[in-house]
């Protein structure tokens, strides 16, 4: 039995078959979710199993550490330990 497209649901046959992200795509519908590019196994780049271009693959963003009261602790500890004076240092 032929396996159905991950894009469009129609069934894809073995000539125009893509395997890739664990899915079947037909070689016309493995395109960027962003620009529709078509792309093949050579450019693409998988994210949640959704196939992107170079360009348009999403990138990621770091978080923010809060200034919990443990944090703020920890940073006053930190410079109060650097400043400490060490004999011969001069």
């Amino acid at each position: 039995m032929n396996p159905h497209c991950a894009r469009c649901g129609k069934i894809v046959y073995a000539t125009e078959k893509v395997n890739c992200l664990d899915k079947y795509w037909h070689k016309g519908c493995f395109h960027c979710e962003v620009c529709r590019m078509t792309l093949n196994m050579k450019n693409y780049k998988g994210y949640e199993k959704k196939p992107y271009c170079n360009s348009h693959y999403p990138k990621q963003s770091f978080t923010i550490v809060a200034d919990t009261p443990e944090n703020l602790r920890l940073r006053q500890q930190s410079e109060l330990q650097s400043q400490v004076y060490k004999p011969g240092a001069m």
